[in-house]
């Protein structure tokens, strides 16, 4: 699910969309679910301030429902409820503008890398200690989830 809390970046939710379900085959998802939400540097702000202990906005930030070592928010584990629930993927619309603008490229790209990032980071990968594994695999994502099929090409 994509929720758009914010109004301050304009964002074509249906692309959002497509590209999530990208991602989720692409990664081998089709069973999983997790929550996109869109929100304001304010909102971003008080999140990584409480969670984080970073009072600044930052770009997108993942709560993982359960860790594989069973910690985390989940419930018990005989509850199946959330079975096959990742968690929440929370993306800044102004910081991703502002991302995007400094890069070259449209606030819509960042915004679907940023679901890509949040997504790795909800299965369990962490760029921050990882040596570079989960940069590199992100980058590959991006290169293969951007190429468009061959059937929307013209002369196809």
């Amino acid at each position: 699910m994509i929720l758009n809390q914010q109004r301050a970046v304009s964002v074509n939710l249906r692309a959002l969309r497509a590209y999530l379900r990208r991602i989720k085959a692409t990664l081998g998802l089709a069973n999983k679910v997790w929550n996109v939400c869109l929100v304001d540097d304010r909102q971003i702000q008080e999140l990584n301030a409480t969670y984080r202990g970073q009072h600044r906005p930052t770009d997108v930030l993942a709560f993982a429902w359960q860790s594989d070592d069973g910690g985390g928010v989940a419930c018990h584990p005989a509850d199946q409820e959330f079975k096959n629930f990742l968690g929440d993927v929370v993306i800044s619309s102004e910081t991703a503008l502002r991302q995007a603008r400094r890069e070259g490229h449209a606030v819509q790209q960042e915004i679907n890398w940023l679901m890509l990032h949040g997504t790795l980071h909800l299965l369990g990968y962490d760029h921050e200690t990882d040596d570079g594994e989960m940069t590199s695999l992100e980058l590959k994502l991006r290169r293969q989830l951007d190429r468009r099929p061959r059937s929307l090409l013209r002369g196809a």
